[in-house]
């Protein structure tokens, strides 16, 4: 690394990299007199997952990658590209990076400290709302790149669903889906949180039977979506949640153009609501478990053929 001593007010400024717009003049010179540059070759890595957050990062040229280490497999889940920022998430909120990013061809990067950027973004909130804004949509890239159906799109179309959808703040105790509603209007993917999900078995007094609780990176609601049906469960924020909201009607035509996404949704619904099935069978009888859950999952050459796939 080498500090770079003599940057030009057109090497680090509003307009190369647009998150530097809203700083004002002072906290931009106080940035350009502790910002150092960086070379990186092909391939390299420049933050490993778990790494501390020292730094936050601007690409003066060149390209990066982000992959997420989950589960004992590597995805990718975004591009960096010249103009953008990176290691938000760490300085942000004092945490070690939650995943990889290696460059993908000769980088050049600006590296400002941390403490720096803590001083700014306490007296900026502009700055502070940008670089938050930044951070989550950089937490459901992940949230998409890991998830057992999404991760199975292409990353350009994971990136159209980023675009697309909607960041949702649940508060604790509200109800996210009913069960009986009809309408299956989106699909949510937790960012952070938890989701508990119950059955309410017949008509008596009987307490809903839990059968789930779900937390950041899974899914809910798609299940409707998949079968036609209204929703077999009541959804409910256990505390204070934040997802993001996909439209049904996108997970529908994505299933038509993707046949990999449509088989990992499928297949992403047939274990939940088999799992559901064994929940229940402690409860109540088989077959009525059956009926809840499994029986109303469309046949795969039924739901191969209404996506023409």
């Amino acid at each position: 690394m080498t500090r770079a001593n003599n940057i030009s007010i057109d090497d680090f400024q509003g307009k190369k990299f647009a998150d530097l717009r809203v700083l004002y003049p002072d906290e931009l010179q106080r940035m350009r007199e502790n910002v150092e540059l960086l070379s990186v070759k092909a391939n390299d890595p420049v933050i490993v997952e778990g790494q501390e957050g020292d730094y936050l990062y601007f690409v003066k040229s060149g390209q990066l990658r982000v992959n997420k280490y989950h589960a004992g497999l590597i995805y990718e889940v975004a591009a960096i590209n010249q103009g953008d920022i990176f290691g938000e998430a760490s300085v942000l909120y004092h945490s070690v990076a939650g995943a990889e990013v290696r460059a993908m061809d000769d980088t050049e990067l600006y590296l400002v400290p941390a403490d720096i950027i803590y001083e700014i973004l306490a007296s900026n909130e502009k700055f502070l709302r940008a670089i938050t804004q930044t951070a989550e949509r950089r937490s459901a890239a992940s949230a998409l790149a890991v998830n057992p159906a999404f991760s199975s799109l292409p990353m350009a179309v994971r990136e159209v669903v980023l675009f697309n959808c909607k960041m949702v703040s649940i508060e604790k105790d509200e109800v996210v889906i009913k069960q009986g509603d009809y309408e299956p209007l989106y699909v949510f993917i937790i960012l952070a949180g938890e989701l508990r999900v119950e059955i309410k078995v017949g008509d008596d007094d009987r307490a809903p039977i839990e059968v789930a609780r779900l937390v950041s990176g899974d899914e809910v609601g798609e299940i409707s979506v998949v079968t036609g049906h209204p929703h077999i469960a009541t959804v409910t924020a256990c505390k204070a949640t934040r997802v993001i909201a996909i439209k049904s009607s996108a997970i529908m035509a994505w299933s038509d153009r993707h046949s990999d996404f449509a088989y990992a949704l499928y297949g992403q619904v047939y274990r939940k609501l088999h799992d559901t099935r064994t929940a229940l069978i402690s409860v109540i009888e088989d077959k009525q478990a059956r009926d809840l859950t499994i029986n109303q999952l469309p046949l795969l050459q039924a739901f191969k053929d209404s996506h023409e796939f």
